[in-house]
């Protein structure tokens, strides 16, 4: 009996490139939204931070009749020049378990690139602000402080207050009442400029300073 053939048929070059077509189609499809997604979840979770060392902040004020000071070392890529006001909250008394990091990760300032920790401003509302060392003068009007501002640099991975942007800097916080009003409202994040847009994500506490750019400040970082 004459043993039966077995053929074996393979795709053709044209099924092929049809599949990797479809294939690449398709990533084009989700990688983007996985991608956006995942800023969502950082953006969430930025917020999630900001509100944690909020309360921090204000359990601190209740003990001390003031805020924490400020941070040291405005432009440093040193994170314990960063953590200076923030460690307050963890040591000697913990107010906080722990000082969270940006989930945005480095941000670019200048030509270097600075530690994923949050931005905290301090200072008396209508005076000043409230640097690290005390014992200078123009550092020594934000205390006892009543007034801050956090920020994390958003998912642009850029500082976008001082002189890289339209806010002042967090080190000179809170701001003079002559502060133009678009010029905050500029640097907030906005989604629905991109997901991964300019801009910084705010939250304040304490005593409103006057003007009324700081007044929308307030109100934007309030409800973000």
């Amino acid at each position: 009996m004459e043993a039966r053939k077995t053929h074996y048929q393979g795709f053709t070059l044209i099924e092929l490139l049809i599949v990797v077509a479809i294939i690449a189609i398709l990533a084009m499809i989700a990688v983007p939204n996985f991608i956006e997604a995942q800023t969502r979840s950082k953006v969430s979770r930025v917020k999630s931070d900001l509100r944690t060392l909020s309360v921090a902040e204000e359990a601190y004020f209740v003990e001390w009749d003031s805020y924490t000071f400020g941070q040291g070392g405005q432009g440093s890529t040193s994170p314990d020049m960063y953590m200076e006001g923030l460690r307050l909250l963890t040591t000697p008394v913990a107010y906080t378990t722990s000082i969270p990091f940006d989930p945005f990760g480095q941000t670019a300032i200048g030509g270097s690139r600075r530690p994923p920790l949050y931005e905290l401003g301090v200072g008396r509302a209508g005076a000043g602000p409230a640097g690290r060392s005390f014992t200078s003068p123009q550092n020594a009007i934000g205390m006892p402080s009543n007034t801050y501002e956090l920020e994390s640099d958003g998912p642009d991975h850029d500082d976008n207050t001082g002189g890289n942007g339209p806010a002042p800097s967090t080190g000179s916080y809170p701001w003079p009442d002559t502060t133009p009003v678009q010029n905050l409202v500029n640097a907030f994040y906005d989604p629905t400029n991109g997901t991964v847009s300019r801009g910084e994500i705010f939250r304040t506490g304490g005593m409103v300073p006057p003007g009324p750019a700081l007044q929308i400040f307030y109100i934007l970082s309030s409800s973000k």
